[in-house]
């Protein structure tokens, strides 16, 4: 199903006039670029080696043991997690980071994205169906795999958080959260497994992709998976900046509103930002991308590298993020990573496809 509509999208009107506008922008070279097939080829397989299946290793081999330790934790529930727990959910998160900007392959498909961490959130679903489970506890949701059957919203990543760092007016029963947290740990483990053996079985994404053209009705040619890799790095910026950053950042310093931010309750905020900024940057390295624009190689990188760098440091604003967005210097440091953002969307969304003579057509979060 997800091949059909992939290609029905890349046949839809939209992306015939996003089309043309690139043969507008393509117009300017006196020579269009060559398409070097092997290049293409090299750059697919980089992106899936180097950084694709070591990133989805690295998130299994995390949920695995998140698993264990909340299973171990629950012999005796506590109303705050215990170090070893607290370390276990923030690895999960932060390889969680290295990843949340793929929409496509195994994670797109059965909405295993959405229930491994529903965000955005902006109704607040997750946290008013949770207060309805912990409301009226049913056994039943303690059951090997019931949690699968839940809306995503109380799946993943989100609702855990808010299981693991209860309010302390809470007056749920500890042993009741906890298991439910060990469930929701244990379907965070199961997506992660199936996703990345959706990569990695003999017939699975990688394969597709490595495979493009003939009876693959996914990627027709060579250039369509490197678009795949292409419109993920469009994805990550676009994604901290308004999905990740603004509505916590709001129009300004006196409309800021810092519980609006992501992974608040942990206390990792910042650190899932950096997490994710230095995962778009890994991302462009170890899968070689630029080098398909050999021309303009060396200054996109240098402005891939300056924008990233530049977001980095604006994330330099103590521990607190709720401090953070109550102090006028550091709202404004955040606010220049924010602006800096756009100059990673518009490299690889504008430069570098012209450059290497490819079209990014649209992205997953375009129109939302």
């Amino acid at each position: 199903m997800i091949a059909i509509t992939k290609r029905l999208f890349l046949l839809s009107p939209l992306m015939m006039l996003a089309g043309k506008a690139f043969a507008r922008q393509q117009a300017q070279f006196d020579t269009p670029p060559v398409i070097d097939e092997a290049a293409f080829r090299a750059v697919t397989a980089k992106s899936i080696d180097a950084y694709i299946l070591p990133a989805y290793g690295t998130l299994k081999q995390s949920t695995a043991v998140l698993a264990k330790v909340l299973a171990e934790s629950c012999k005796a529930p506590s109303a705050t997690p215990s170090a070893e727990v607290t370390a276990a959910f923030e690895a999960v998160l932060l390889a969680w980071a290295g990843v949340d900007f793929f929409r496509f392959g195994p994670i797109a498909e059965q909405g295993r994205h959405e229930r491994f961490s529903f965000l955005p959130d902006p109704h607040g679903t997750g946290a008013r169906q949770l207060r309805k489970i912990l409301a009226e506890p049913d056994p039943a949701l303690l059951q090997p795999g019931a949690v699968a059957k839940l809306s995503a919203a109380v799946q993943g990543l989100p609702v855990l958080e808010s299981l693991l760092w209860a309010s302390e007016s809470a007056t749920e029963s500890l042993d009741y959260r906890c298991q439910l947290a060990v469930r929701i740990a244990e379907n965070l483990d199961a997506i992660a497994a199936e996703t990345l053996e959706g990569w990695t079985k003999a017939d699975g994404w990688k394969a597709l992709m490595l495979s493009p053209g003939g009876s693959n009705i996914v990627y027709r040619d060579v250039t369509e998976p490197v678009v795949e890799i292409l419109k993920s790095i469009g994805v990550g910026a676009l994604q901290l900046r308004d999905q990740r950053l603004l509505p916590a950042l709001g129009k300004s310093f006196d409309a800021a509103k810092p519980a609006r931010g992501v992974f608040v309750r942990s206390g990792m905020t910042l650190p899932y930002l950096r997490a994710s900024a230095v995962a778009i940057g890994n991302l462009v390295q170890d899968s070689d991308l630029l080098s398909l624009a050999p021309k303009e190689q060396t200054a996109l990188k240098a402005e891939t590298d300056t924008a990233l760098t530049t977001f980095e440091t604006s994330l330099d604003v103590g521990d607190d993020w709720t401090k953070a967005l109550q102090t006028k210097a550091s709202y404004d440091k955040l606010r220049v990573g924010f602006d800096v953002l756009k100059k990673v969307e518009d490299i690889y969304n504008y430069s570098f496809p012209v450059a290497a003579g490819i079209s990014p057509g649209f992205n997953a979060l375009d129109g939302d």
